[in-house]
């Protein structure tokens, strides 16, 4: 007589991502991640997400923000002595979430949960540089328990291995990605007075001053074009600014908006500019890209990996108003050079920066992870 032979049961596994607010807040971490756990729950890929909000329900509101972390931290230790997580994918920002995500990397190389790290900040070179030597030690204490590090392009993988010795087999490029909006509609006619967008946080590190400033030059008065500004912030402070350079009835702050609003400004916009100070890979000039839109921007972050001068944008210095002037006064002045710059910018984004490449990277560093496949 044959005995049967119990099989074990083996524990259904999932990936875990961190990330503060969840996916409902405003700002591009929280972007990237709805676009990213949408995209995996579409083509049923395995383990599937579960996703842990570290935060609340509101990145402002620092009174829920310790009890939402708790309960992350209870979520990780209890899923993780019961061998639930198969990766620990953390989401991390600068100053505040390097802390939180510290403690949350440390827990999981305790449980023996393969970690990795995300790194989005903008801010995090300016924090490194101005943080004390014990600071910089605990900086290097949080990276040294992931066992991969994402970051968003090739600056932020030469900082990491330069300035914070990091080994680069322990770094991954993985670029944000955002969902194909199809062929921009080409205009019967082409339009008498372009449009010209921004999207982003109205402030100082966005240059928004440095946007209104090169508006008001003379070389831009005497041409027909209209700025919209899309982004909540200091708007009266630039409002005001605009009123001062003479150019207000040209402008318009909508304030901020969602997603759905700013994908309707970019299918109607004819130009796209993002005169950054410090940025990480920015969701929205990728977004403009796939509508084919020249963008005018800086080489801060990792902006030079998709902006390449001339050929898929243009490039000007951060903090000069006069060359950003001339890079719009180009693009104002020039149909083809819009064309042609729109048309290169969206094969890029179709070969390199649509969700489905972005999930494939992340898909490849998770697997790598574990001796075999998730």
């Amino acid at each position: 007589m044959t005995v049967p032979v119990a099989t074990p049961r083996v524990r259904r596994k999932y990936i875990f991502v961190a990330t503060p607010g969840g996916i409902e807040v405003q700002g591009g971490m929280a972007t990237m991640a709805r676009y990213m756990i949408t995209e995996w729950q579409k083509d049923n890929r395995q383990p599937e997400i579960k996703l842990l909000n570290t935060y609340g329900p509101s990145l402002g509101n620092i009174k829920t923000m310790p009890f939402y972390f708790a309960a992350g931290v209870v979520s990780i230790a209890a899923n993780g002595l019961l061998r639930r997580i198969a990766v620990l994918h953390l989401h991390m920002a600068e100053y505040g979430s390097v802390l939180r995500k510290g403690l949350l990397a440390r827990l999981g190389k305790l449980l023996g949960i393969p970690v990795v790290i995300h790194m989005h900040g903008a801010k995090f070179t300016t924090m490194w540089q101005t943080a004390s030597p014990s600071r910089k030690a605990a900086m290097l204490g949080v990276l040294g328990d992931a066992d991969a590090i994402v970051v968003l392009g090739q600056f932020w993988q030469q900082f990491l291995v330069e300035h914070l010795h990091q080994p680069a087999s322990k770094i991954h490029i993985v670029a944000n990605g955002v969902p194909d909006p199809g062929a921009k509609p080409v205009p019967a006619n082409a339009p008498q007075n372009l449009n010209i967008l921004f999207a982003g946080q109205v402030g100082e590190r966005k240059g928004v001053g440095d946007l209104l400033q090169a508006l008001g030059r003379p070389n831009l008065r005497e041409l027909e074009w209209h700025l919209t500004i899309a982004g909540g912030g200091e708007i009266d402070r630039y409002r005001q600014l605009a009123q001062q350079l003479g150019i207000a009835e040209r402008v318009t702050f909508l304030g901020w908006v969602d997603l759905d609003q700013v994908s309707r400004q970019m299918r109607t916009a004819d130009i796209f500019v993002l005169p950054s100070y410090q940025e990480g890979l920015p969701m929205a000039i990728i977004e403009a890209m796939a509508n084919a839109l020249p963008v005018v921007s800086t080489p801060v972050g990792s902006i030079p990996d998709m902006i390449r001068d001339g050929e898929t944008g243009l490039l000007v210095p951060a903090g000069d108003p006069a060359a950003l002037s001339d890079a719009l006064f180009r693009l104002l002045q020039s149909p083809e050079a819009r064309a042609k710059i729109g048309a290169a910018a969206r094969q890029l984004y179709l070969r390199d920066l649509t969700v489905s490449s972005m999930c494939d990277r992340l898909e490849t560093i998770f697997n790598g992870l574990t001796p075999k496949k998730l």
